[in-house]
Order: C-alpha cells, then structure tokens, then sequence
C-alpha cells in the first residue's frame, strides 16, 4: 500500500478519542440492539478497542520478518497460506506473544464501559472489585485479598510469555 503510514496513523488516532466521549452513543446502540449486559457487546468493543495498537504493533514485527524467507519458501512451492503458517507466524510468534498479552491486558483492566454496559451477566473483574465499596464503607482486607486473586491471571499470563514477551518487546528496538 502506498499511503501505508497514513493508514497507521489514522488506526493509531482512534485512540486518541477519549472513552467517555463514546461511551453516550455505544450505550444507545447496545440498548437499541438488545446486548446491553452481555459478552459479546464487551467482546467487540474490546477487540476494536485494542484493533489500533495490535495493528500498530503487528505491523513493526511483520516489518522485521525478512523478505527473503517468504521468497524462498515461494520458490519451493509453498502457497501463501502455507508461508504464513509455517514460515511467518514462527518467525513472529514473540510480536504475536507480546501483542496478545499486552491486548489482554488492556482489556481485563478496563472499567469504564464494563461498569455502564454490563450489570449481572456480564460483569467484570474491575465491575466485581467495585462491589466492595458499599455504604458501610469500603472493606480494605477484601479489596486487597480479591485484587490479588483476580491479577493471578495477568500474571501467568506474563510468566508462561516472558521469554517471547521480551523477544517481542525488543524485536523492533534496534536496526
């Protein structure tokens, strides 16, 4: 594509508009279509909340992928789907590794619109520690113990992906 840094830009700007901003017209339309208080509403708003970095960062690490390996697996005979399988996804598994996390990330702390769009069904875990402030005060022993318990994810997450995490991070650093 020619005007590629264009296309970037325009992804990365949809980022630069703030939450609250959206969050008026993302209600209307979820209480119009009926998915107020569910997981899919949460589930697309989250991928196209996180859509501008992962393709951002996506984009660096495909960058680095060298030209002349997908031209020698074209030469053995390999078909597009099978140099993106075998050949590419390997060579950027720790740009996918760190995009994925940092993705999850993004998205298991977010509050704002899981606390306006969700209720019972789909509540989160921000939605759930908000639980605890109540009008006999907030109970500080519970809010640590339960903060604890729902970062363990993030956190195995992290371990199992440190090694990848850190190729991925690094990858684009240096030319």
């Amino acid at each position: 594509m020619r005007k590629w840094s264009d296309v970037l830009f325009f992804f990365l700007s949809t980022k630069m508009l703030p939450l609250v901003a959206g969050l008026l017209p993302i209600y209307l339309v979820a209480q119009n279509s009926g998915m107020l208080d569910s997981i899919w509403l949460l589930v697309i708003l989250y991928t196209s909340m996180n859509l501008p970095i992962a393709v951002w960062m996506m984009r660096s690490f495909l960058a680095e992928v060298p030209a002349e390996i997908m031209e020698a697996a074209q030469i053995d005979g390999a078909g597009l789907g099978t140099t993106l399988m075998r050949i590419v996804a390997p060579v950027a598994m720790p740009g996918i590794a760190a995009t994925a996390l940092i993705s999850f990330i993004f998205s298991w702390n977010e509050l704002l619109f899981a606390r306006v769009l969700t209720g019972i069904v789909a509540g989160t875990t921000p939605v759930f520690l908000t639980g605890f402030v109540t009008s006999q005060g907030l109970f500080l022993a519970k809010v640590c113990a339960a903060a604890v318990v729902i970062s363990l994810p993030v956190l195995i997450a992290g371990f199992a992906a440190q090694d990848k995490l850190v190729q991925g991070l690094s990858l684009g650093a240096v030319k």
